[in-house]
């Protein structure tokens, strides 16, 4: 884990948002390069331990699947999505994302209940520009959507926070 140098955690919460800005463009192949050096500079700068090895791949799936299943529902349409899958950007997005985790977005993780607050409330707007942004389209109505996204949002982010206060309990 990094130390508490706030000039990385600056850097890390910067890069996050450039792989976000990139990736919600909907090219994939501009967002697996950014997505790359991010995690270039991430493992170089941030030094991860063993712990967060794990919980970058288990949030990753965990958000994918999430988002394919919310796909699935015909409620949104993503830009370059398969039959099943969200796109390869969009899976970007969840990779930079847990990079965070542990750094950047850390404080937001000491609450019990800042997690649900943030997964409800904010995390939606983001899933509204990035669908601007990445020409998807809303199949439903744009608040339904971004209800059903809020909450599911509000959970992962909860149970992230739980596993994280919880060393004993980690399964990572």
């Amino acid at each position: 884990m990094v130390d508490n140098n706030k000039s990385l955690l600056i850097i890390n919460a910067v890069l996050f948002q450039l792989v976000w800005f990139v990736a919600v463009q909907g090219n994939s192949v501009y967002a697996l390069i950014g997505l790359l050096l991010l995690l270039g500079a991430h493992f170089i700068l941030m030094k991860p331990d063993i712990n967060e090895f794990i919980l970058i791949p288990i949030v990753s799936v965990a958000g994918i699947l999430t988002d394919s299943i919310i796909m699935n529902t015909g409620w949104v349409q993503y830009h370059g999505s398969s039959e099943f899958f969200v796109p390869v950007w969009l899976c970007v997005l969840w990779v930079a994302f847990a990079t965070t985790i542990k750094h950047s977005m850390q404080w937001v993780f000491r609450s019990t209940w800042l997690p649900a607050i943030l997964g409800l409330f904010v995390v939606p707007f983001s899933y509204w520009a990035g669908i601007q942004l990445s020409g998807s389209q809303f199949l439903a109505m744009p608040i339904k959507v971004l209800l059903l996204e809020g909450l599911a949002w509000s959970l992962i982010l909860t149970a992230i926070g739980y596993f994280l206060n919880k060393p004993e309990r980690m399964v990572c």
